[in-house]
């Protein structure tokens, strides 16, 4: 009754007091609404109430398209499953593996929080225990998010060169994966539109566009020039069912931090083609020595959808609160409605909790880039990053693709049939590396880049250094000793 009444917007309807006679009141009302609509549509002959046809009528499942256990027919979801994920599907086949004589140390997980010497700062944890203890955000929030957050969002995020962001450019995200989840899918074009992506790039891109629809079409990352884009091999893969180009910057699994020069000419490039970008820039903030520059900051003019969270810059993955700034300065993706398919996948999910999004103005506005909490974790990070590079030159049969500039990732390449048994198979080394000596990385075929594999050096120096000793050690009992000639 309370939903007829609020979907036919009833002017009259008796206010709550009391509530017995309130609702009488409201049934009786509703039901004479019902005889008037019922009426209405049996005056009214373009009316028409359609019979089922047989090919709309109920019909049996067809036999093979359904498990049956006993009477209850139940059938798994197609697109659920589907859904493939590389990185569990290479890592699960050698899960448990490890040497029971040695502790598991992982290089494998990019979770910042992993070691106690990378956590939130004491002004974040405040801001959200002010929130939770306010008893004042404990309801629904707007399905776009709230006002103050998104306002918060707005304004630390406005790009250099374009017009500054309103709160109604912001759509907040349960982290950042829905929140490319919900790009991906508010750009997907149709029935057999494809989009751009990094190679080696984040699984969970590929994960989405396949889920919603999209074909995949990778462009390189070339080692040999720091992990820039190869903007040439991009423009040949565009054709008019293309979408968009996702970029990410600062890279998963790179380590790169692209200068503004390059991003220049990406996004050239993508004016060039006509195509909006899907920026990745959760690692925003954190590079090293090259200053990081958005996409949206590159170019005045190419519709840029971008994704952060508090996941990474802010040490707070399981927070789980991240956001989209829609960059249109054009007007293109108005035009699109594109804003108005985001806010449709919003209300789907409603959002990240509402203590978390009263806390973000208080946490951007104590955590500005620069602070002693901000550069302290960069000074850690990169103090990690210098020890991978050191030691990673020191293993025969490993060598540093190209320094890391920022994030928390390294790759490394394997030098073909250096390692016995090895070759350049990055599977066989991960199992064997943790088999052997309880080290866990990640192999290159999970970033669709075979020969390689990731590091992540978000653990303290003292903690990389033993997991290199035990990749070294391994590496010198692997090494192909080749016969001296006769």
């Amino acid at each position: 009754i309370l939903h007829l009444g609020s979907s036919l917007h009833l002017p009259h309807l008796p206010s709550a007091r009391p509530r017995e006679a309130s609702f009488r009141t409201m049934a009786a009302h509703a039901v004479r609404v019902a005889k008037r609509v019922e009426k209405d549509l049996a005056e009214k002959p373009s009316v028409k109430v359609l019979e089922p046809s047989s090919s709309t009528r109920k019909r049996p499942l067809e036999e093979d398209s359904e498990v049956k256990h006993g009477k209850w027919r139940v059938r798994a979801g197609v697109r659920a499953s589907s859904i493939r994920n590389p990185i569990r599907e290479i890592m699960d086949t050698v899960a448990g593996k490890e040497n029971p004589d040695k502790p598991l140390l992982s290089l494998a997980q990019g979770d910042p929080t992993c070691y106690p010497h990378l956590r939130p700062s004491e002004e974040m944890i405040t801001a959200v225990v002010d929130a939770v203890t306010s008893m004042d955000h404990n309801g629904y929030q707007p399905s776009q998010g709230s006002a103050r957050c998104r306002a918060a969002v707005a304004e630390a995020f406005s790009a250099p060169g374009r017009p500054a962001l309103e709160p109604s450019n912001v759509f907040m995200a349960i982290g950042c994966s829905e929140a490319l989840s919900h790009c991906i899918a508010a750009l997907a074009g149709g029935k057999g539109s494809n989009m751009l992506l990094p190679r080696p790039g984040f699984p969970l891109y590929q994960v989405l566009c396949e889920y919603h629809g999209v074909e995949v079409r990778y462009y390189d990352l070339l080692p040999e020039t720091g992990w820039q884009c190869d903007i040439s091999g991009l423009k040949k893969l565009v054709d008019a069912n293309t979408c968009a180009i996702l970029v990410n910057n600062p890279s998963n699994p790179c380590g790169a931090v692209y200068s503004r020069e390059h991003l220049v000419d990406l996004m050239g490039a993508a004016e060039e083609l006509g195509l909006p970008v899907i920026a990745d820039e959760v690692y925003a903030g954190m590079s090293f020595s090259r200053p990081f520059v958005s996409c949206a900051a590159a170019s005045s003019k190419v519709p840029v959808l971008s994704v952060c969270a508090l996941s990474k810059r802010w040490l707070a993955p399981g927070w789980r609160l991240g956001w989209i700034t829609v960059h249109d300065t054009d007007g293109a993706f108005a035009d699109a409605k594109i804003p108005e398919a985001l806010l449709k996948l919003c209300q789907v999910s409603l959002g990240p909790s509402a203590p978390l999004q009263a806390a973000v103005p208080s946490i951007l506005q104590a955590t500005p880039n620069g602070c002693s909490w901000h550069t302290d974790v960069l000074a850690a990070l990169e103090a990690s990053a210098r020890c991978c590079v050191r030691r990673c030159r020191a293993c025969p049969g490993l060598e540093v693709a190209a320094e890391p500039q920022g994030s928390m990732y390294l790759m490394v390449r394997i030098q073909p049939n250096v390692l016995e048994g090895i070759g350049s198979d990055d599977v066989a080394l991960a199992g064997k590396l943790l088999q052997e000596e309880s080290i866990a990385i990640l192999p290159g075929q999970c970033f669709c880049a075979p020969g390689y594999f990731r590091v992540v050096f978000a653990a303290p120096v003292e903690v990389l250094e033993e997991a290199w000793d035990r990749i070294e050690a391994f590496c010198r009992r692997c090494v192909v000793t080749v016969a001296p000639a006769p």
